[in-house]
């Protein structure tokens, strides 16, 4: 049975995963780390499945109803900013102490790794220093923000964006018209995730229309643009971050370049056109930053300080 059929674009991460599989060479931690939307949570999931189903072969009735006795996920609660120590030394230790009860292992699933609070991630050490025998713990984050002493104590692999022939394949498999296609895949610069939810939005062209207007106008200088702009990207935050910064890039490429092929939005060139010579190495400061703000949006920040500062970022930039 091949678990990672859904995965794509991440060939050698699969390679280690079978090949751990195979040798039954299975480590007691591992770090999934890499940008949003790459397929690490899938990933992780369907390396689980492995573990439990390769000894316990009728149990996939069990992990689909999310009821394994050997199988657990932890990740923030509802209403919660971060993962809390209460689930570490209250749910996940104890059980993980237990002795398999119908597979070879116990997994663990932690989802969000970045989100453990400090005294969760002291209590996870603990767990990681002196494991369980039957243990495996698996831990997903966005970023590798986590304790140091964490990190060299789990085998990290590491996922990569997915090339946008992929994101494009992906999307044609579903019925997504060619062109349509080519230029979600462009603008989701990598992120599976990413490519899912424009291609599900409703009213995207709208959404379009409404960033370039905003570049435009935080490029006048004027304060007041900063919090205009904040305020449209509380519609729906993260794809409206995603959007600004694809039209500050095509600015950007298009200023140092003078080529089409590399935009996203080719059509906009007119409109580039318009902008003084930005700096750019504060383009690149200002979109590495915007990038750290935009991973925080399912953080412990208020959505809306996250979107004044990413503003002010572009701003900055574009003045």
């Amino acid at each position: 049975m091949d678990y990672f059929s859904e995965i794509i674009g991440q060939e050698r991460v699969l390679a280690v995963l079978r090949r751990a599989l195979a040798t039954g060479a299975i480590n007691h931690a591992y770090l999934f780390a890499g940008p949003a939307g790459t397929g690490k949570k899938t990933t992780a999931l369907a390396f689980a499945r492995a573990l439990v189903l390769s000894t316990d072969p009728q149990g996939e009735i069990y992990l689909r109803e999310n009821a394994h006795p050997d199988f657990m996920r932890v990740e923030k609660l509802e209403k919660k900013t971060l993962i809390g120590i209460e689930q570490i030394n209250r749910d996940m230790e104890p059980w993980l102490a237990l002795k398999p009860y119908r597979a070879f292992r116990r997994v663990v699933i932690i989802n969000d790794a970045q989100f453990l609070s400090l005294p969760a991630a002291n209590a996870l050490l603990k767990t990681l220093e002196e494991p369980p025998s039957h243990a495996v713990i698996i831990l997903v984050a966005d970023e590798q923000i986590l304790l140091e002493t964490i990190v060299s104590r789990c085998q990290m692999i590491r996922f990569v964006p997915l090339a946008e022939s992929s994101l494009r394949d992906f999307l044609l498999q579903r019925g997504v018209e060619g062109q349509r296609a080519s230029h979600l895949a462009r603008l989701a610069q990598g992120s599976l995730a990413s490519v899912i939810q424009l291609a599900e939005t409703e009213g995207l062209e709208e959404m379009w229309r409404t960033a370039w207007e905003v570049i435009q106008n935080l490029a006048t200088g004027r304060e007041i643009e900063v919090f205009k702009c904040a305020e449209e990207m509380e519609k729906n935050p993260v794809l409206m971050a995603g959007l600004l910064t694809a039209l500050l890039r095509d600015i950007y490429v298009f200023q140092a370049t003078g080529q089409k092929e590399n935009l996203i939005a080719d059509n906009n060139v007119p409109l580039y056109e318009q902008f003084k010579r930005l700096d750019i190495e504060k383009v690149k400061i200002a979109l590495m930053k915007i990038d750290e703000l935009s991973i925080q949006y399912r953080g412990p920040v208020r959505s809306l300080l996250l979107s004044i500062n990413i503003s002010y970022q572009l701003q900055d930039v574009l003045k």
